[in-house]
């Protein structure tokens, strides 16, 4: 048997504004929290143009003439999350020096992207594309530092 589907109902922008400013009004603080959550990752993966890889690996890097050392949370072609208790703001321009799995050894500079409490995240000036792609994806959660699993 064939499942109907409804057909979406036709409405103005500024209905549906005001019909998700009601759902709102009704949620928890909570729930409002998860909903901005939600909608913000969205936003931010449609601005990605490459994937990110989950990445355990150690990083060093340079901001302001002082070394620091993190560990890479993830990684893409475009950037990287290095975690680390250091304080780097957004602006500021940084050399990161780390190993892939292969032993490969990259230096990229770049620009500090997003503070977090746990890190920040780095946008490089070049893309590091010859360096990721040649590798493959594993299928299953890193088990040692320095393996790569896709984010979905």
């Amino acid at each position: 048997m064939e499942k109907r589907v409804k057909p979406k109902r036709e409405m103005s922008l500024s209905e549906a504004t005001s019909r998700l400013i009601s759902h709102i009004l009704k949620m928890g603080q909570g729930e409002i929290m998860e909903l901005l959550d939600l909608v913000e990752k969205k936003n931010f993966e449609k601005k990605r143009k490459s994937p990110r890889f989950d990445y355990y690996g150690e990083a060093v890097y340079v901001v302001k003439g002082r070394a620091y050392t993190g560990f890479i949370k993830n990684i893409s072609t475009e950037g990287v999350f290095i975690e680390t208790p250091d304080i780097t703001e957004s602006g500021e321009k940084i050399i990161l020096s780390f190993e892939l799995p292969d032993g490969e050894h990259v230096r990229v500079s770049g620009t500090v992207v997003r503070g977090e409490a746990n890190g920040f995240a780095v946008s490089f000036d070049r893309t590091i594309d010859g360096n990721l792609s040649r590798l493959k994806v594993p299928s299953t959660e890193p088990e040692s530092p320095g393996q790569l699993k896709r984010r979905k």
